[in-house]
């Protein structure tokens, strides 16, 4: 049985995902991260894991690192 919520890093190229929450290691990268549309309820595509993390969200394409990779939890679309 597979959990309802994961982890961004484990998408893969050309799966969604609707945001459920972001655990961020401080609050001034959730400020940011929603600065760019990274925020709950947001659907992200992801096109790449390496050497970054490339999504999609709505018209903007934007990279992210794996360290912020694991702090977004979606759940699959």
């Amino acid at each position: 049985m597979k959990p309802l919520v994961t982890p961004l890093n484990e998408l893969q190229p050309g799966e969604e995902g609707r945001i459920v929450f972001i655990a961020p290691k401080n609050h001034a990268r959730l400020d940011r991260l929603s600065i760019m549309g990274i925020m709950p309820g947001s659907i992200i595509r992801l096109h790449q894991k390496r050497p970054s993390y490339v999504l999609e969200i709505g018209e903007t394409t934007l990279a992210v690192d794996s360290d912020i990779a694991k702090e977004i939890y979606v759940k699959r679309v």
